[in-house]
């Protein structure tokens, strides 16, 4: 991720259609989309993710662990970042659509995090069982600092790992590694040449130089070790190490599964890995102090060997990447701690420690992040960093925060404003403490973008998640500007899923319209407004006859008050159907009952009179 200012612009607002799920299919169609514009494709795979992620929601509602709505949601990135990346491999791709990979890259990221900290729970009670315990286990269980560290640290590489393109060019680049990784074979042959060149052994290049070839191909060797420990692949390095030949690192490598493996810090001086730790603490101080002097090793090994023994720099320093840069941290905090641990389990036969650049104390999560902080300006880091200190109230808050600097803006980042959301339905589905007033107005923001984005059928799903008052106002609000009939009866029955009132809603829908729109005796475009609004009194069926009648005779009354006859006309013809089938559906009470309410007796005589009186106005002007 760059350090500039986060942009995510998507010019969402060009989105004037819904298309079925088959249509979306077919859009991402591996044989058609390089034909599509990156905008419209944009816009397409995005409608598909807010859907997608609001079915997962409306299944979360019969499952019972949040482990599992996180693996769907961590699902549904995958499937859109597999589709974007179809079209980012074109060399034309534009820079929304690098941005919005990248925001959903994040959010995958984020994801991944809630799931490798609920792991780590289930490995806490499993190692509870073991019959052996460990300096780590101990660790583990003991210092939540360092067990938060250590899933940070393998999550950071994890995602590295992970990342498409660069994932691509290291098996690429491996396999080449491979097949043509002889080391110093051609310094060799210069020797026996008699030509002057450096010694063969691990340090001969320090005290003189290598054939330029060998020296390009031992640094891209160098280059892949530090990106394999980069991305937490231990195994392959070694593998590496062996096969060019560099068989006197394989040690100091292999003691950095250390940090990974139970077995390896036994705290019974009887087991043979007991003395594995001093091993460890020599290699790590000769390696420090070679590191230290500044010797002729190469900006990569140098890199490499520091950061195996727990050092900052120079790796840090030579992190241009926040990812990076994080992961730099969290290995020397790591390192800092287990080092620790070790020395006092050993009592302190000896110092595994390697004279850190930095105190214990800047080695904290928050200290971590407080760093991070100087250059990176997204919120995604700010929000990992309260997930994995497990503090749902700052989270909540610094989202809200966020949100509040770009409230005008909100169609420029959907994809975060969802992630954001999501997050709020996935602490309040595990019964984490909330500020509600916070996470409402994540919510509101949200429905806002939905009705922004035109996704009208999920808006109520979503607004339900507000208060009663609260949501009912957003979703009035926004249904009285709904002119297409299909439209409405889609949101309406979305709205009933969602269990919200639908007759109340109707209700208020129609009261809401007929209040902004008042009649006036020039002509207006209001005054259709206003005769399409009294069908929201018929969406319910017999439910709301009561109030269609009345509100029937309230818009005539109106347009017969300023001589809108034309328009009275007009909203006789149009629901004239539907008034008579209301009038007879009341027939039956009103001819058998006694105590018929007057007030829906007026009713229909008043409709009966304006009827009456177009009918001969009509008559009239013919």
């Amino acid at each position: 991720m760059n350090n500039s200012k986060f942009d995510g612009n998507i010019p969402v607002n060009t989105v004037e259609s819904f298309r079925s799920k088959q249509e979306i299919d077919n859009t991402l169609n591996t044989t058609q989309y390089c034909f599509l514009h990156d905008d419209f494709f944009l816009i397409k795979v995005t409608q598909a993710l807010f859907e997608d992620f609001q079915a997962k929601c409306v299944h979360s509602e019969t499952i019972n662990e949040s482990f599992d709505l996180v693996a769907l949601f961590y699902e549904i990135c995958s499937d859109g970042i597999a589709a974007f990346q179809k079209v980012s491999m074109r060399p034309e791709k534009t820079t929304a659509l690098t941005s919005v990979l990248q925001q959903l890259l994040n959010e995958q990221h984020a994801y991944l995090l809630l799931l490798n900290l609920a792991k780590m729970i289930r490995m806490l009670n499993d190692f509870k069982n073991l019959e052996k315990q460990s300096i780590l286990v101990d660790l583990l269980i003991t210092d939540v600092e360092f067990r938060r560290l250590l899933v940070l640290l393998e999550w950071c590489e994890e995602n590295a790992y992970n990342e498409p393109e660069a994932n691509a060019e290291l098996l690429d680049e491996y396999a080449y590694l491979e097949r043509n990784c002889t080391l110093r074979a051609e310094t060799l042959h210069a020797r026996i040449r008699g030509e002057n060149f450096c010694d063969l052994d691990l340090d001969g290049a320090l005290h003189g130089r290598l054939h330029n070839k060998d020296e390009e191909l031992e640094s891209r060797v160098f280059s892949m070790i530090y990106t394999l420990v980069r991305c937490g692949r231990i195994d392959e390095a070694l593998s590496l190490l062996e096969k060019a030949g560099l068989y006197s690192l394989v040690p100091l490598l292999q003691l950095r599964k250390i940090s990974r493996s139970a077995a390896l810090t036994p705290f019974s001086v009887d087991e043979s890995s007991y003395y594995l730790a001093r091993s460890r603490s020599l290699l790590k101080r000769t390696v420090d102090k070679i590191v230290s002097k500044g010797t002729s090793l190469s900006q990569v090994e140098a890199c490499l060997w520091s950061v195996i023994v727990g050092r900052l720099e120079p790796a840090l320093s030579l992190s241009s990447r926040t990812e990076d840069r994080l992961w730099c941290y969290l290995n020397a905090a790591v390192e800092s701690r287990l080092d620790a641990a070790i020395t006092n389990v050993h009592n302190g036969d000896f110092d595994a420690g390697i004279g850190r650049e930095v105190e214990k104390d800047d080695l904290r999560i928050n200290s971590i992040f407080d760093e991070i902080a100087t250059a990176e300006r997204s919120p995604y880091y700010t929000i990992y960093r309260h997930m994995v200190n497990d503090d749902s109230l700052s989270l909540i808050a610094c989202m809200d925060m966020w949100l509040e600097q770009y409230e005008d803006d909100l169609e420029k980042f959907p994809h975060i404003i969802r992630f954001m959301a999501h997050l709020v339905l996935l602490l309040r589905f595990t019964g984490q403490p909330v500020q509600e007033e916070s996470a409402n107005s994540i919510m509101r923001s949200y429905v806002r973008l939905l009705i922004s984005l035109k996704l009208y059928s999920i808006v109520p799903y979503y607004a339900n998640k507000l208060p009663l008052e609260m949501a009912e106002e957003m979703v009035v609000e926004f249904m009285c500007q709904l002119e297409e009939e299909n439209v409405r009866k889609d949101v309406l029955a979305a709205a009933s899923a969602a269990k919200m009132d639908s007759v109340r809603l109707c209700k208020k829908i129609f009261n809401c319209i007929i209040t902004r729109y008042p009649v006036i005796e020039e002509e207006s475009k209001t005054d259709d407004i206003l005769i399409n609004a009294w069908n929201w009194l018929i969406y319910p069926d017999n439910e709301t006859y009561y109030d269609a009648m009345l509100g029937m005779n309230k818009i005539m009354r109106e347009f017969f008050y300023v001589d809108k006859l034309d328009k009275a006309k007009k909203l006789l013809q149009r629901s004239k159907k539907w008034v008579d089938k209301i009038v007879d559906s009341f027939r039956p009470v009103i001819e058998t009952s006694d105590t018929v309410e007057p007030k829906l007796l007026r009713a229909i005589t008043e409709y009966k009179a304006y009827k009456c009186y177009l009918v001969s106005f009509n008559c009239h002007s013919l």
